[in-house]
């Protein structure tokens, strides 16, 4: 079988690095690719790109990035109550997410993105 490397963007009313049952719904866009270095560079450039529109980040591991404003809510009918939108980039193998802190190749080349 051939590895297939994803870079999933989330966007979702809860922090996406809880993966809450259904979480998968959440996915706005997936881009696969076939060799690591590539999906690498995307994701990197796309951890970048989200760094220059939302004011706060937070990382789980390296292969999940939150970003969000404070300011972007969106209002749950269900819980009656404006709820935070966090966008969220997510890496993986097939379908299991990658841990890059033990991959130096990708340490590697997120630091120099």
């Amino acid at each position: 079988m051939t590895d297939k490397w994803r870079v999933h963007k989330i966007k979702s009313d809860c922090e996406p690095w809880l993966f809450l049952d259904g979480w998968e719904k959440d996915i706005i866009e997936t881009v696969e690719f076939e060799k690591k270095d590539e999906a690498l560079r995307y994701y990197a450039m796309m951890i970048h790109d989200y760094h220059q529109n939302y004011a706060n980040v937070r990382s789980d591991e390296l292969s999940l990035f939150s970003f969000w404003n404070e300011d972007e809510k969106e209002f749950c009918e269900a819980c009656d109550d404006d709820l935070q939108v966090f966008h969220g980039i997510l890496f993986a193998k097939n379908d299991e997410v990658y841990s890059l802190e033990e991959d130096e190749e990708g340490l590697k080349m997120l630091r120099t993105k």
